[in-house]
């Protein structure tokens, strides 16, 4: 475990010499592309480059023009695994979070900022095994979860799904596959304040309504997200719902 989080915590972001660069691309305010950018569901823009490296840059930016985020997937240079690195601003381009993720094993680091200092991390060694501290390191614990996320039992989704999620029958016969994206908003008491669609317009409609609907039968229990402060706070939640013809 050290000697992964050593090797993630020497990544640096650099973006120079690039290759080519593609117009801007309308994303809603879960980050996905929207399908007419003349709507008022645009929230912000995605720009993506390509570097003489091979390595993939991209920025996402406000309605202001502000960078919202910046990413860049490259070959960690003493690792030698694929990661991907991203950072999150605020309106004053302050950083407030840094994600270093280990693309072959879904690892990660995430280091969280207040007013230039880093206040929290979260580090994912397995699939329930999380080392987290806010304010100190010396407050660091062990949870099951990332609990700076809205969370809920990934069993009772699963069980819950096999007892009410169909493949509807239009979708097979036009052989529609893929995952449905369904953002949930949490509010700090662990309420389900919102569902919606977070990539709707790049699936099929039908599965996209199935989705929706067992997601909206789904009650929980959730649990909210916690702030720097350990504070509950609203947030939102993002569960996939994958359909796969066999």
């Amino acid at each position: 475990m050290v000697l992964l989080r050593n090797l993630l915590l020497t990544v640096l972001i650099h973006f120079s010499s690039y290759m080519y660069a593609q117009d801007r691309i309308p994303l809603n305010k879960h980050f996905y592309q929207v399908e007419n950018p003349k709507t008022d569901e645009v929230f912000f823009t995605r720009l993506e480059n390509r570097t003489q490296a091979g390595d993939t840059v991209v920025w996402i930016f406000d309605l202001q023009n502000r960078m919202v985020s910046q990413s860049r997937i490259s070959i960690n240079p003493e690792g030698n695994f694929r990661q991907e690195v991203t950072e999150y601003f605020d309106s004053m381009n302050n950083r407030t979070s840094q994600t270093i993720l280990n693309l072959e094993n879904s690892k990660y680091i995430t280091a969280y900022f207040e007013n230039g200092m880093k206040k929290g991390e979260v580090f994912k060694e397995d699939i329930n095994k999380y080392h987290i501290w806010r304010q100190n390191p010396d407050s660091s614990y062990l949870n099951d979860y990332d609990d700076f996320k809205p969370g809920f039992n990934p069993n009772d989704l699963n069980d819950f799904y096999a007892k009410n999620l169909t493949y509807p029958l239009a979708a097979r016969r036009s052989g529609a596959q893929g995952t449905v994206i369904v953002a949930i908003l949490i509010s700090g008491s662990g309420e389900a304040k919102a569902i919606e669609l977070a990539n709707g317009i790049q699936l099929d409609p039908v599965l996209s309504e199935e989705a929706l609907r067992v997601v909206r039968l789904f009650k929980g229990p959730y649990t909210p997200a916690l702030d720097l402060k350990g504070k509950p706070i609203e947030k939102w939640l993002y569960i996939p719902v994958r359909f796969k013809l066999s």
